[in-house]
């Protein structure tokens, strides 16, 4: 089977599809450049899976990733935590006082913000953290995830430069609807969409899965894109038994909520 990523080998989502993968040989790592394509290889390839990150302790939701699955027909299958560390790479031999600008992508620049305004760094982005590599130089360094720039020969300038510690990416990994026969586990992720605009439609959320005694891990808004104002929501439960997870769809669908079950996965 394949597992479709967002390339190339190296960035946090090739490390988390390594964690995922454990010891399983039999699954191969096939790298996209885009999240979007990551996810819709699924659509050539059904038999296969997809890791995609969804939130980030610091930056939160990613939220091409949150409108994509709500667009195409996926099942969320499993979820993967990883830890984020940040270092400065390099060439061989050089030194931090040599550098004076750092590329990344967007969210790791945003993620070191402390450490390049200390040292004075200008910045600039590419479309992964090991893009970057491509533009190491004399003066130029790049920020990627701590071990990977090892692997193509670069040398960790400085470690741990991330701004916040404990600091964490949480994955989804997703099949084609049509190949998940029976979703299950302990954790389910909902789409709850208003079919109407009315005072209080995420506390009407909120109070029904409080009536059943079930906590909710996330919980983000997006916007329907029909007009200002108008959103739906993701929920993401500690599952009840399907007794009461049938009640709660059931109030909410007479609460005029539409319901789109996202799949069903341990924590």
């Amino acid at each position: 089977m394949k597992l479709y990523y967002l390339g190339p080998q190296g960035t946090f989502s090739y490390l988390a599809a390594q964690q995922y993968c454990g010891t399983d040989k039999t699954t191969t790592l096939v790298a996209k450049t885009q999240l979007y394509e990551v996810m819709t290889a699924l659509l050539d390839d059904p038999q296969s899976q997809a890791i995609v990150p969804i939130e980030n302790a610091i930056e939160g939701t990613i939220n091409i990733v949150a409108d994509t699955l709500v667009e195409q027909p996926f099942t969320v299958v499993d979820e993967v935590l990883l830890d984020i560390s940040f270092g400065l790479y390099g060439k061989p031999g050089q030194q931090l006082r040599d550098i004076t600008k750092v590329f990344s992508i967007g969210p790791a620049i945003s993620q070191t913000q402390k450490f390049i305004h200390q040292h004075h760094f200008a910045y600039d982005y590419t479309t992964s953290t090991i893009a970057a590599l491509d533009h190491i130089d004399d003066t130029t360094a790049a920020i990627i995830p701590l071990g990977s720039g090892e692997m193509y020969g670069y040398t960790p300038l400085a470690t741990h430069i991330e701004d916040f510690t404990h600091n964490q990416t949480r994955f989804l990994v997703l099949q084609h609807a049509d190949t998940v026969t029976q979703p299950s586990g302990d954790t389910c992720l909902l789409v709850i969409t208003p079919q109407r605009d009315q005072p209080g439609l995420l506390a009407s959320i909120l109070n029904t899965f409080a009536l059943f005694n079930v906590n909710l891990s996330w919980i983000e808004s997006r916007p329907l894109k029909t007009q200002l104002g108008m959103y739906r929501f993701f929920v993401q439960a500690d599952c009840p038994n399907e007794q009461d997870l049938n009640k709660i769809v059931t109030i909410l669908e007479t609460l005029d909520f539409d319901i789109q079950s996202l799949g069903r996965f341990n924590k």
